[in-house]
């Protein structure tokens, strides 16, 4: 055993390597001042979640300065308290991921046990990165349309971003692997890099998004446009950075069901004219999230669900044999310059006509003699011969699709916490 202790203890430095760059948290960091504006040591500082109510504590150094790092994203309120002066909070304010919150606090004198002074906080400025980009909050995800529920169609709203294909950002996009993703800057669309809860979800065959939660059970999308971090250094484009939600002290959840079915929809102007039925559609996505405690201020769950059951029709083209071919005579070919030739002897059949006792496959008997099995043509062809696309059919698809998501949270103590995720969705 002892000649393996080396090995083991280099793996565990090398997954904790992988596990810092994974950016799935926000910290906290300024500087707190007495009334003169003197830098004060030793002030206890703690940022409590106010959705779960853990507390996150830290102290400031001889220059006053303080940073509490490793925070969930999410709303908090930061204290400031010692001896010989009044407790000051300062929040709710609302923390991102992969954000530096700088949080300034000036102490006033008075006993500690005072009323605390909660005090709102403006709108926090990014001076601590130069990182540019923008945050899609849960309320935009679930608030805004979203043909499909597909999120990446959001994320043309971010400055400089584009799409070439923006029809293929649906439904059937999001979970076929067919689906687009936008351009940013300039760059190819290949170049993006997707995470969830700080772990690569890309497609490798052509870098697309391999996952896509429910929005109702996303938190937060943080896209990174430009100067980002050493972490995200393994793309030029952006890098699209989602966060599940988590439980709280308070249980919460939602249910929902989205319906669209072509006998709602109104039919298209020129179709209508035309005598065109309306193309069918029948989609149906329904689900539902769930979160709340297992412990209070100590372990938290979420859970959520997404079905997705989508029928399609619509006109479908395909080229098959005309009759005359089927029964020998595929003489037009010759006007192309085309020879038909016996197989065992290759010698041309004359005039490109196939006697009838040549035709000895009995599948292919059957196949030519039966066109509920291989249809005749319907549909006037194009080509020098008429044959290409001389078929129309009413072509139908089905699309089914279930995905969930389990996370749990675990505060052990006030200096560790650990999280876990589990995401399901049958390939």
């Amino acid at each position: 055993m002892k000649p393996a202790l080396p090995y083991i203890v280099l793996l565990i430095l090398v997954a904790a390597s992988a596990l810092i760059a994974q950016t799935t948290t926000g910290s906290v960091t300024g500087t707190v001042t007495d009334p003169s504006g003197a830098a004060m040591a030793n002030v206890k500082i703690s940022a409590t979640n106010v959705a779960t109510g853990v507390p996150f504590p830290a102290e400031t150094n001889a220059a006053g300065v303080y940073s509490i790092l490793f925070l969930p994203p999410g709303a908090y309120n930061v204290s400031a308290e010692t001896r010989g002066f009044k407790k000051s909070v300062l929040g709710p304010l609302h923390l991102e991921v992969n954000q530096i919150a700088r949080v300034d606090i000036a102490m006033e004198v008075g006993d500690l046990t005072q009323a605390v002074d909660v005090i709102a906080v403006a709108p926090i400025l990014q001076t601590e990165s130069v990182a540019t980009g923008d945050t899609i909050t849960s309320t935009k995800l679930t608030s805004l349309p979203l043909n499909g529920r597909n999120f990446a169609t959001l994320l043309i709203l971010i400055p400089g971003a584009i799409t070439t294909y923006p029809s293929n950002m649906s439904t059937s996009g999001r979970f076929q692997g067919s689906g687009s993703r936008p351009q940013v800057n300039g760059n190819r669309e290949q170049t993006n890099n997707f995470l969830l809860d700080g772990v690569d979800v890309n497609d490798s065959a052509n870098n697309r998004i391999g996952y896509q939660p429910n929005v109702d059970a996303l938190e937060e999308v943080k896209v990174l446009t430009g100067n980002a971090g050493a972490e995200f250094g393994n793309v030029g484009g952006a890098s699209v950075i989602m966060t599940l939600k988590g439980g709280t002290n308070s249980f919460h959840g939602n249910a929902f069901k989205f319906l669209r079915n072509e006998k709602l929809d109104a039919n298209g102007f020129f179709a209508n004219r035309s005598g065109v039925p309306r193309t069918a559609l029948r989609r149906n996505i329904f689900g539902g999230t769930l979160g709340g405690p297992l412990r209070r201020n100590r372990a938290f769950f979420f859970i959520d669900y997404e079905g997705t059951e989508q029928h399609t029709a619509g006109p479908a083209l395909a080229s098959v044999a005309p009759a005359a071919w089927r029964s020998g005579d595929p003489s037009p070919l010759l006007t192309l310059g085309e020879i038909v030739r016996d197989p065992l002897t290759l010698a041309s059949f004359p005039g490109n006509i196939i006697p009838q006792a040549r035709i000895a496959n009995p599948v292919a008997a059957k196949l030519f003699s039966s066109p509920d099995l291989y249809p005749l043509p319907n549909n006037l062809g194009v080509g020098p011969l008429g044959v290409t696309n001389n078929y129309m059919a009413d072509a139908r698809s089905r699309l089914s699709n279930h995905q969930a998501d389990a996370k749990g949270d675990w505060r052990p103590s006030g200096k560790d916490t650990i999280s876990g995720r589990w995401s399901n969705q049958p390939l």
